[in-house]
């Protein structure tokens, strides 16, 4: 166990709640699924990588925690209705609800990328909720965390307008959270977005494969206060607050966490 992982084990608690973690094969969604298993939740591990979830979840079984996997295209809507349908006929209902899926190169043909950003990014995060929160609802209630950016709250550079539609996504998933949080409050259902900065997954590889390169990028480039890269684990910290009853009092709210950028 790593020092991190000792130092902020425990402080929040999901026993008797059921998670489906969408994006669970790396990352910031395996984090969270790991965070939230060790909370005492039982999680269904949902990536389109089905592998990855099954190696993940069995690590967490193995571990002492309850975990399942299923696989999952997070832009497909029906994909996405079969692993809400596959959490609850593996664990009788659904409490948490995590919407987590990226990935690090979308591989789009030319004239694609917008479109395919918008359908990963944003149309999957609304396909969790739509078929989501009836089943939360049906449980007498709990929460759901996106996983947007802090490229949802400001501007998110880019080279062209195709090449926007990581950020306008982001920005939709916002939306999307604080909409759904309004809908859903009398329900008992609280929906939060968790708004990473630079955080070491997939997606960010690029930027700090080379140690040399990748502080200069934290320290010159982008001046992140803490002076370091964020860790999956630490984002995973904060969604499982978010999932559990500590936080009982918070919804509709992006919560960044980003290592100080954003206070400049």
């Amino acid at each position: 166990m790593s020092e991190l992982e000792d130092k902020q084990r425990g402080l929040v608690r999901l026993d008797d709640k059921v998670a489906l973690v969408i994006g669970a094969g790396s990352g910031i969604g395996l984090a969270s699924a790991q965070v939230c298993a060790e909370a005492g939740a039982q999680v269904m591990l949902a990536d389109i990588d089905a592998e990855a979830a099954r190696v993940a979840a069995e690590e967490i079984n193995g571990r002492g925690g309850t975990a399942a996997f299923t696989e999952v295209n997070a832009s497909d809507e029906q994909s996405v209705k079969a692993a809400v349908a596959a959490t609850v006929a593996q664990f009788g209902r659904l409490q948490v609800l995590v919407n987590s899926a990226g990935a690090g190169d979308l591989h789009s043909a030319p004239g694609q990328a917008w479109h395919d950003f918008i359908d990963l990014f944003l149309k999957g995060p609304y396909y969790a909720c739509l078929h989501g929160v009836v089943e939360i609802e049906r449980a007498g209630g709990g929460s759901i965390v996106n996983i947007a950016s802090i490229a949802g709250v400001t501007g998110s550079v880019s080279s062209n307008v195709e090449g926007s539609g990581y950020g306008t996504a982001k920005h939709g998933v916002i939306g999307l959270t604080r909409t759904m949080s309004l809908a859903y409050a009398k329900q008992n259902i609280r929906v939060n977005a968790v708004c990473p900065g630079y955080i070491k997954t997939a997606i960010t590889s690029f930027l700090y494969s080379d140690p040399e390169t990748s502080q200069r990028v934290i320290s010159e480039d982008l001046r992140v206060p803490m002076d370091r890269w964020g860790e999956p684990r630490e984002i995973g910290n904060v969604v499982a607050f978010l999932a559990s009853d500590a936080a009982s009092f918070i919804t509709g709210q992006p919560i960044i966490v980003d290592g100080g950028i954003m206070a400049r």
